[in-house]
């Protein structure tokens, strides 16, 4: 249990915590929304958490008799929110990818403004900040002159019951959606923005088709929001490998318990991004004993370390990789056993834990101060 500071502003001593409402329903099928479910149902056993909506207004509580202020704002870093509280901010800031030239090129120009004014904004209001990683960290804290001792890094979890080696049907949903028998498969989950590099991993998994291999290229990869071309992109990632027809497969909206199988059932995962402020699907599969290769941009080596291959983001890097992958039992082997070894360090009670950390510590400065919290802005 954590108390709020001075006990807590609840009878049993427990931290008020006033969260976004759409944040406890967020869609599961989503990587935010698994964030976000996961994290903060393990916050309800320890803390107060209380839905309010900060749209268009200031945050207030609703449905108790007796309006009283929370002991602390739990908020998305990503979302504006324009501040009239004293009590201490916490923001969860993913990332801030949008701020380099090269990440920028793969976001269309009103959708980094509206990203970085709106983490901006929040950042302004923050006393202290979460981040998935220490790249996001050092990112965030450069990016909006953030003063490092307020910025945390607390790596996200894994369901370690439901991402587990051993598992089988993975084949079987594949023939499922491609209509045929696939017995061996690369696996890809992430969306479909070019960030994401689903069109370099297509150029090795071509390559390694003309060099005999016969694992498919199996998909589970949802469509993107801010891209205006997202038709024609889906169009380009479902088409035909070149000279390799019927070796693409998409599998559209899994639930976990299925994502798991597919993780379970591939001969090698790959998530060769150009940046991941963590890469939750990379650790999910270590966790599944899946072979892992990733690119050496962003989190993406922090999270995997030494349990998988980690490359430059080329097609002739991930062919290379794959290839060693795919045709030596001995380091597929090693590397299923290592996965899952280091999968099992990244438990989401430990995510928990240190939100918790993060959110007690700001509450217990917020109490020491009868003046409204100052913002971080490095002076």
């Amino acid at each position: 249990m954590v108390a709020g500071p001075a006990g807590g502003s609840h009878p049993d001593g427990r931290l008020r915590v006033g969260v976004d409402r759409s944040l406890l329903r967020p869609g599961r099928a989503s990587g935010h929304g698994r964030v976000w479910g996961q994290v903060l149902a393990g916050l309800a056993a320890h803390v107060h958490l209380r839905p309010v909506s900060t749209e268009g207004r200031a945050p207030s509580w609703r449905g108790e008799r007796g309006w009283q202020e929370p002991d602390i704002w739990l908020i998305d870093g990503h979302r504006p929110l324009a501040r009239d509280s004293a009590k201490p901010v916490v923001a969860v800031v993913y990332e801030a990818g949008w701020c380099t030239p090269y990440l920028r090129r793969f976001l269309h120009p009103g959708t980094a403004r509206y990203l970085d004014d709106s983490t901006d904004a929040a950042m302004r209001v923050a006393d202290h900040v979460i981040t998935l990683s220490e790249w996001s960290r050092s990112q965030v804290i450069e990016r909006y002159g953030l003063s490092p001792h307020r910025v945390h890094a607390v790596p996200l979890g894994v369901d370690l019951d439901t991402f587990r080696p051993g598992l089988e049907g993975g084949v079987d949903i594949v023939a499922a959606a491609s209509a045929r028998p696939v017995d061996h498969y690369v696996l890809f989950v992430a969306t479909i923005h070019p960030r994401k590099n689903l069109a370099g991993l297509r150029q090795a998994m071509t390559a390694l088709a003309r060099r005999g291999f016969s694992q498919s290229l199996v998909l589970v990869a949802g469509a993107i929001s801010d891209w205006r071309d997202s038709p024609d992109l889906e169009w380009v990632a479902e088409a035909d490998l070149p000279g390799a027809t019927g070796h693409m497969v998409r599998v559209r909206e899994p639930s976990d318990t299925c994502l798991a199988a597919l993780m379970a059932g591939a001969d090698a995962f790959c998530l060769p991004s150009f940046s991941e402020g963590f890469g939750l699907t990379a650790l999910e599969a270590l966790a599944c004993g899946t072979p892992v290769v990733v690119s050496n941009q962003g989190a993406l080596p922090e999270v995997v370390g030494g349990a998988g291959l980690v490359v430059e983001p080329t097609p002739g890097s991930l062919e290379s990789a794959l290839a060693r992958i795919l045709s030596s039992s001995d380091l597929s082997d090693r590397l299923r056993k290592a996965g899952r070894a280091r999968a099992e360090a990244f438990a989401w009670h430990r995510t928990v834990s240190g939100w918790l950390s993060v959110m007690a510590g700001a509450a217990e400065d917020g109490a020491r101060s009868e003046q409204p919290s100052t913002t971080l802005r490095a002076r």
